[in-house]
């Protein structure tokens, strides 16, 4: 197989995320790193977006410190098939505005539909304790030997 562009890995890489919908995100504070498990939703340029507690371990973190790390994975892939992962960096920052908050939480409910009636955009704006955020990949680094084989893994790039 040839050398696969950034266009092409990007649909590889959009292609997964959209069947999957947990990530592990890691945040840095000065006591350290951190990290967690968490929801997202994902839109066409690729941003990630996801529902959480501002005042939680990572929301302190990130408020301070918009960078971040998260990886996707199938947690029942066996050691001997062929990986297929996504570790990432980039930014992270909180949705804001009416519109621009309901279509992140739209996006974020179709890929874990099942909590609609429960957290919806007069939740997100009426407490304090759930924000909807934005993650902006950087660089992603797409592990899949079916694909990428011998090299394992596609890299791309914003």
């Amino acid at each position: 197989m040839g050398k696969r562009t950034n266009v092409l890995i990007g649909q590889d890489i959009f292609k997964f995320l959209k069947k999957k919908g947990i990530m592990t995100l890691a945040t840095q504070s000065s006591k350290g790193p951190w990290v967690c498990t968490v929801y997202y939703g994902i839109d066409k340029d690729m941003n990630l977006y996801i529902v959480t507690d501002p005042n939680s371990i990572h929301g302190k973190d990130m408020t301070k410190n918009n960078k971040i790390a998260f990886n996707i994975f199938d947690s029942h892939q066996k050691i001997f098939e062929p990986k297929k992962g996504l570790q990432g960096s980039g930014t992270i920052e909180k949705v804001k505005g009416i519109i621009n908050l309901t279509k992140a939480l739209a996006l974020w409910h179709k890929q874990n539909p099942g909590v609609e009636k429960e957290i919806t955009i007069k939740e997100v704006i009426k407490f304090a304790d759930t924000n909807v955020w934005k993650i902006t990949p950087k660089y992603l680094k797409f592990f899949n030997k079916e694909l990428y084989s011998p090299e394992e893994y596609g890299i791309w790039k914003a």
